[in-house]
């Protein structure tokens, strides 16, 4: 009879990789729902990402900003942009204060389709996130964030892109801004530039 096998643990420690395979199908089976929340609009979560950047930033924004949001490198942005640009959901156009620079905005189109989109997505959000108490969810967000935090110091990144994530997702606080009252609103907003 053959002696078991003494195994050598290569890697990380057992509980960290249940750590790290547990957050990664939990993101991936969440982007999967979210992804059949929208596909009536024929659009990627990078792409719908993107377009709520947009929104919440209430400004233009540049392909280095919209990145910072994104799970992708500055150069893959302008591929996504071209598209989005293509179907007429977003416009491109030179800084006037910097004329190498681009500034990336909604289009009225735009904001039509993450409209459309906002019951589905807000249903399958609430179906998830509901699933944990208020006291989870802020723990979720506290954990996350500590995630984040800590790849950034082992990468040797910036924290901009994390205090840009913050400032351009504050208009979630609170529930953020109601989209059917977007248009008046982005109207009012736009004559401030």
């Amino acid at each position: 009879m053959a002696k078991p096998k003494k195994f050598i643990q290569v890697g990380p420690s057992p509980d960290l990789m249940w750590i790290v395979v547990n957050f990664a199908q939990s993101w991936n089976i969440w982007a999967k729902a979210l992804e059949r929340s929208i596909r009536s609009g024929n659009i990627t979560v990078s792409q719908l990402t993107t377009l709520q950047a947009l929104y919440f930033a209430n400004r233009p924004l540049s392909p280095t900003e919209i990145s910072h949001v994104l799970p992708l490198e500055t150069h893959s942005v302008s591929p996504l942009l071209d598209r989005l640009h293509k179907r007429k959901i977003v416009t491109r156009r030179r800084s006037k204060t910097d004329r190498r620079a681009v500034e990336v905005e909604m289009t009225p189109q735009g904001l039509d389709l993450l409209k459309e989109l906002s019951a589905g997505i807000k249903g399958a959000m609430e179906r998830v996130f509901y699933s944990l108490t208020p006291q989870e969810r802020e723990t979720l967000v506290k954990l996350t964030q500590k995630i984040s935090n800590a790849a950034v110091d082992y990468l040797g990144a910036s924290k901009e892109h994390l205090a840009s994530n913050a400032r351009m997702m504050s208009g979630l606080s609170n529930g953020g801004v109601i989209l059917s009252q977007a248009k008046s609103k982005r109207t009012k907003r736009k004559k401030s530039y």
